[in-house]
């Protein structure tokens, strides 16, 4: 009888702590750095412990230190709930507490790796609109039957309501990770594994690795110097990581609309469901690329807080669809959020306004050039190129701006706000709930004063502080369409 009281009991412990390897998530990184060199040395000693527990004790205390220290916060951190709340503990003795009304979640999400899928662990993400920019409110890994559980618990709905979904066809899933994927963030992930692996095997593994890669290419192009074609490796190898990594984030994408919410499902590698109160999305944002808007495609993404936050993700209900769907898509998924026309656009009167700074961006690339050759005499064929190649994102931003001239733009109606701007390479039609700006500024240069034009800056502000900026309106009309709206500036 006893026996099964202890059973019971520590059930019902494990029933408030996280999985067990959340342990080894509480361990230092450099506990590996440790463990790795002593089973080298236990292996090189032929399994005499004895002797491995004399030479190395130092390190095995450390070890045991660490994974004890991981042990501890694991049995301190603990969560409770019931029908209409959960509160997390954390902490020496789980004295600070953390305690989230279900009322006030707008974004519950429950994601599960590769690595937690071999133990039927999860991690379950809890958000509000309360204002905490470095860290989820709640994040604890679970087992996955009780991270759905919670999950079900606090988006909780009316059965009887009717569903909306929409699902991306897989032509489309791999045209946008053709279109999203970036070099910058692929280099980012390859440095990273070329960094672990180096403090594990050799520190030199990445400057062998490219340099050997690099002289087995030269020997077919022996023209071009060998930290063009390392560089070339880079870029080319950065976008394939990320391109892969996009394909298997936002494949089999599904977004539902079930009463007050939407459900997004996606993944391969990580399985991920999220789900966001749909009164809480500030707003959405039709993003193109250049290449996007020439295809007539696009993306369409969303604002609620806990969304795709700080987890490498874009926090999208539409990964890619075409322009002629955009409005089925939106009337579907987000039917409350009205889309008003552009009131005030900009026109051929504003090209050069627009493409004024990248062409003498892209003007100074030549006396740059000139200035190189001169310092560097014997590096002419390697500056030429270098040149070449920075010139090519100049052309390609003024190119931009030639269509953006075209496409800026604002305009209101009773519940929303839209704005059609371009924001570096990308062009974006947000439309945003007029209840959720929280300020509109008029900007100006020295320049746009003295020629009568200026920018118009809307914001949102929650966890993070969200700014719009439509650029190059004549400043008159800009004041005039603000006041008829209510927004005096």
């Amino acid at each position: 009888m006893k026996q099964h009281k202890a059973m019971r009991r520590f059930r019902e412990f494990l029933r408030h702590r996280q999985h067990p390897i959340k342990i080894i998530g509480y361990t230092s990184k450099t506990m590996w750095l440790l463990l790795i060199p002593l089973v080298k040395y236990l292996v090189a000693l032929k399994f005499d412990i004895r002797s491995w527990l004399v030479t190395n004790w130092v390190d095995i205390l450390a070890i045991v230190a660490i994974f004890a220290f991981a042990v501890l916060r694991w049995v301190f951190l603990f969560f409770e709930i019931d029908d209409k709340s959960m509160t997390s503990h954390s902490g020496y003795f789980g004295l600070a507490a953390t305690r989230l009304s279900f009322e006030s979640v707008t974004t519950v999400c429950v994601h599960q790796s590769s690595f937690q899928r071999l133990f039927g662990a999860a991690t379950l993400y809890i958000d509000t609109d309360a204002k905490s920019v470095s860290r989820t409110d709640i994040a604890l890994v679970l087992p996955k039957k009780r991270a759905e559980h919670i999950l079900a618990l606090i988006s909780d709905e009316n059965t009887q309501a009717v569903k909306y979904t929409v699902e991306s066809k897989r032509r489309s899933q791999l045209a946008f990770s053709l279109f999203f994927s970036s070099t910058l963030s692929g280099v980012v992930i390859f440095a990273g594994l070329l960094f672990e692996a180096s403090r594990i095997v050799d520190r030199k593994i990445e400057i062998t690795l490219l340099n050997t890669a690099a002289g087995e290419i030269s020997k077919y192009t022996k023209q071009i110097p060998r930290f063009i074609v390392i560089a070339a490796l880079v870029i080319i190898g950065g976008w394939l990581l990320s391109f892969l990594a996009n394909l298997m984030r936002y494949w089999h994408f599904s977004v539902t609309r079930h009463g007050g919410r939407l459900t997004v499902r996606s993944g391969i590698w990580t399985l991920r469901h999220d789900v966001m109160k749909r009164d809480n999305i500030y707003y959405y944002d039709v993003t193109r690329s250049l290449l996007m808007k020439l295809f007539k495609v696009c993306t369409i993404n969303v604002y609620c807080t806990g969304y795709g936050k700080s987890r490498s993700e874009i926090p999208t209900i539409a990964p890619i669809t075409t322009d002629k769907e955009v409005e089925k898509t939106l009337s579907i998924l987000m039917p409350r959020f009205t889309r008003p026309s552009a009131m005030l656009t900009t026109g051929k009167r504003e090209i050069w306004r627009f493409i004024c700074i990248p062409v003498v961006v892209f003007l100074f690339v030549p006396v740059l050039r000139h200035i190189a050759v001169f310092i560097f005499p014997r590096w002419v064929s390697e500056v030429n190129i270098i040149a070449f190649i920075s010139s090519v994102p100049c052309v390609w931003l003024i190119i931009v701006k030639l269509f953006a001239a075209f496409s800026t733009g604002i305009g209101f109606d009773e519940n929303c706000c839209v704005l059609d701007y371009c924001k570096l390479y990308g062009f974006h039609r947000v439309v945003i709930r007029r209840d959720k700006i929280t300020r509109v500024a008029i900007l100006q240069t020295w320049a746009q004063e003295k020629k009568g034009y200026c920018s118009i800056e809307i914001c949102t502000e929650n966890e993070k502080y969200k700014r719009h900026i439509v650029k190059h309106l004549p400043v008159d009309a800009a004041m005039s369409i603000l006041r008829t709206n209510g927004l005096a500036v």
